[in-house]
């Protein structure tokens, strides 16, 4: 939301200078009329508070707010002058409206205080004209003729601004709306893959403790063999076995402290050319490339995670290929916002049942036939801290591609 509020600040600040530029042509094609019937006070003195508009451009961007009800005063002022100098015959008061719209676009709705103040010095000068009315006090009385023409010059005037403030205030609301219809499906999007990988991380556990319980039962157990066996070749193949059960039991903590680095891990960004960074990691320059200007790859990323999952990539790679020859095919692309990594081999057979399942934690099936262990779970886990997706896809009976994207930064 922050970013929303950022936004906001920003589309008023502009809007405060658009707003000054056009109320100061509005003023000055409205004094067209006061001069031809002869009256140049009126319009001498509004002209005179018209600095005001550089200092609402001046200070926009320091106090928005406070630019924004200066400006919303001047508006004020030059109305009131008007209704006062020639009454509500002048066409003036309709400017009210358009005043209002101004008010909803360029002051923050979160600051009640300048809200309260803009809306009291507008009601006050409502208040003021329409006692001046009522006590038939005009400054400077008109013809009929001359205070029809004027009227009529700002009545088209007011409608015209009106309109326009009332279709910014709709296509305002509208980039809010669609920004965040955006931010809500971004936000269900996370979520899922906040809610999957809590799936997958409960799976870990769950097995990651079975796995553990396994070696050190065999541990025990041989433990309490070894006490009853007085045979010494006997005993030395307890303490084979053993020794098979303790180094099964490091793979499995090694594979588990892993993990848990990587979910304690805290996201660092820093500057990276992903395409340099693809090609010093496989040492090799032949990546097929769809975009010429390798500068687009310029990003922030968090290169110590990248690499330990491109490792754990091509761990999976030397498992899966079909023979010792086999070199990956590497391509990198930008698609809108998204970085993508395509990595593609010859590879030994994998029934299609494996594919939408790959990436979850501990597939038995997978480490009995490929001697696949955590490998493929610490690529998913990597992407979802990344905020990115990997995925395989099964081109054909021999090749299969990994696609790895994440959104530029």
């Amino acid at each position: 939301m922050n970013i929303f509020y950022t936004l906001e600040k920003n589309r008023r600040e502009a809007r405060i200078k658009q707003y000054s530029i056009i109320l100061f042509l509005t003023i000055l094609i409205s004094g067209i009329p006061d001069i031809m019937v002869g009256n140049t006070n009126s319009v001498y003195l509004v002209f005179a508070f018209s600095p005001v508009l550089l200092f609402c451009i001046y200070i926009r961007k320091k106090n928005t707010d406070l630019a924004g009800t200066f400006l919303l005063l001047y508006t004020t002022f030059t109305i009131l002058v008007g209704n006062i100098f020639y009454g509500n015959g002048s066409g003036n008061y309709y400017f009210y409206i358009a005043e209002y719209i101004a008010l909803l676009l360029i002051i923050d709705t979160r600051r009640k205080a300048f809200l309260i103040a803009n809306n009291l010095h507008i009601g006050l000068s409502i208040i003021i004209t329409q006692f001046c009315n009522w006590n038939d006090y005009i400054i400077i009385p008109l013809s009929e003729k001359s205070l029809a023409f004027m009227g009529n010059i700002n009545v088209v005037l007011s409608i015209l601004v009106s309109l326009y403030l009332f279709y910014s205030y709709i296509e305002e609301n509208i980039t809010k709306e669609n920004y965040l219809i955006s931010m809500h499906n971004r936000i269900i999007k996370k979520n899922k893959i906040i809610e999957n990988a809590q799936t997958n991380l409960e799976t870990f556990i769950y097995r990651s403790s079975h796995n553990l319980q396994g070696p050190i039962r065999s541990i025990m157990g041989l433990y309490n063999l070894s006490i009853l066996e007085n045979n010494p070749e006997k005993l030395k193949e307890l303490i084979q076995l053993t020794n098979e059960s303790a180094q099964q039991l490091d793979k499995e903590l090694s594979i588990t402290s892993q993990v848990f680095k990587i979910n304690q891990h805290l996201i660092t960004l820093s500057p990276v050319n992903l395409y340099q960074f693809v090609v010093d990691f496989f040492k090799r320059t032949d990546i097929e490339l769809n975009v010429t200007d390798i500068s687009k790859y310029n990003s922030k990323a968090d290169v110590e995670m990248l690499s330990i999952g491109m490792d754990n990539l091509n761990q999976i790679f030397e498992k899966l290929k079909l023979n010792a020859s086999v070199v990956p095919n590497l391509k990198i692309d930008i698609i809108d916002d998204l970085f993508v990594f395509t990595f593609s081999f010859e590879s030994k057979f994998l029934d299609k049942k494996y594919i939408p399942v790959f990436f979850s934690p501990y597939q038995k099936d997978l480490g009995f036939l490929y001697n696949l262990s955590s490998e493929p779970y610490i690529c998913r886990r990597i992407m979802d801290k990344l905020h990115g997706d990997i995925s395989l896809s099964k081109i054909s009976d021999s090749t299969l591609a990994f696609f790895v994207s994440s959104k530029l930064v």
